[in-house]
């Protein structure tokens, strides 16, 4: 699709499809341009750019925040449409899907006719542009989707087509190869196509095991098929949010986390499956990364994912969060031999206690309403946001030292390290985890 967030919005107001148009990440995010149509590119405007910056370089733009629950919708309908001329399909982003028509269409004539309607009907009944690639392979086709946007089509038949065109462009230009790779393949001169064809031995020796994927992809072979992605099939599941300030409050941190493991659960129970690896991974004020992850018992329930989870944090430095997530992977199907009579009645494990929690962070937070259905990708955020906002301060512990007291202990190692405790800390020390809530 051409510029897809723009595209929703503009087909929902037709008075924007001339004006410069920027959809800024969602209002509970560190704001930037997350995508512009073609009039705000025009102006300079492009992704990860600020809003103050966007705004200075084009006043007159139209800016949105991005709804990705509407966003969703729309792909759901895209796919749908999309999956009337394949039986093979696999979806890439919301926007964008690789089709394997050698089932479906009889000639390349007709594989020509399907990507033309599949053009018209987009516009026709989505009110949408869309550009096609009909290509030999999947390096092929998603190069010809990319060559005459918006609203293009482009036909790449042969590896010696694919040569022809992409041979004197940047290697970094040909889908897979990324940032990394063509920055270590420049560092020696070899910056185009050509230069990767034209020095293999000179690739093998910088890339290693990494080279014969890159050289193939030059030469235009790509052997991967295109393989549907069903979402119950996912081997793990990942959640995170990146806070608008930093999080200094522990237990703030730990309910957030918490609505995570929600989140992560509900999914999980969605597919049918459990977890028994679980990881942690974030990003301090500064965006220095940190994270860790561990085994657990197999699992799925919100409130062992979380004391796994928390578990994990208890064992990394506490400061300043940007930015949080969890993740669950080694995801199997339950055992039927292990399976308890609550889950054979159909009952949630530890389904009172989930509740109970949920019902203590309504409350702490202020929040209206609060329960487990309510919880998903699409609501976290705006959630921990009302939280961050709306967090009742806790007194921080104390150690108060009298002198009198240090009088009174006969040892005088002891009365060393209370001494140097006292003068270090200060009379006020603010633990990252109290022992009990």
């Amino acid at each position: 699709m051409d510029c897809y967030y723009a595209s929703v919005e503009m087909r929902e107001d037709p008075s924007l499809k001339n004006r410069p148009v920027a959809i800024l990440s969602p209002a509970d995010q560190v704001q930037v341009v997350g995508t512009c149509n073609y009039p705000a590119r025009e102006m300079g405007l492009h992704s990860g750019m600020s809003v103050s910056e966007a705004r200075r370089l084009c006043p007159s733009a139209v800016f949105i925040n991005g709804d990705l629950r509407k966003y969703r919708a729309v792909s759901e309908e895209l796919h749908r449409l999309w999956s009337e001329y394949t039986d093979i399909m696999e979806p890439v982003m919301l926007d964008e899907a690789y089709l394997d028509v050698t089932n479906t269409a009889r000639d390349l004539d007709e594989a020509r006719r399907f990507a033309h309607e599949i053009q018209r009907r987009v516009l026709e009944e989505m009110g949408m542009g869309c550009s096609v690639g009909l290509g030999y392979n999947m390096v092929s086709a998603k190069t010809g989707s990319e060559e005459l946007k918006p609203n293009g089509y482009f036909e790449i038949l042969s590896p010696d087509d694919f040569v022809d065109l992409m041979k004197d462009r940047d290697i970094g230009e040909v889908n897979s190869i990324g940032p990394r790779t063509s920055e270590k393949l420049g560092c020696h001169g070899i910056r185009t196509v050509r230069d990767v064809r034209e020095n293999r031995a000179e690739v093998a020796s910088i890339l290693g095991s990494q080279a014969k994927r890159i050289i193939d992809l030059a030469d235009g072979i790509d052997m991967r098929p295109v393989t549907p992605r069903i979402p119950e099939d996912a081997k793990s599941i990942s959640r995170s949010l990146t806070f608008l300030k930093d999080i200094d409050d522990y237990w703030l941190l730990s309910d957030v986390v918490f609505l995570v493991c929600v989140d992560i659960a509900n999914v999980l129970e969605g597919y049918g499956k459990f977890g028994n690896g679980i990881g942690v991974a974030g990003a301090y004020s500064g965006r220095e990364p940190f994270g860790s992850n561990k085994m657990m018992k197999m699992c799925r329930d919100p409130v062992e994912l979380h004391e796994s989870a928390m578990s994990i944090l208890d064992e990394i430095p506490f400061r300043p969060v940007r930015r949080i997530g969890v993740y669950v992977y080694n995801l199997v199907r339950q055992d039927p031999k292990q399976r308890t009579l609550d889950s054979l009645m159909g009952i949630a494990e530890n389904g009172s206690a989930v509740e109970e929690k949920l019902e203590s962070i309504r409350k702490r937070y202020d929040l209206d309403t609060l329960n487990r259905e309510s919880v998903d990708r699409d609501t976290i955020r705006s959630i921990a946001e009302h939280m961050r906002t709306h967090r009742r301060r806790r007194r921080p512990y104390s150690l108060n030292f009298s002198l009198s007291y240090l009088d009174s202990v006969p040892s005088f190692l002891t009365r060393w390290v209370l001494w140097m405790v006292r003068t270090s800390l200060s009379t006020k020390v603010s633990f990252s985890r109290p022992a009990s809530m």
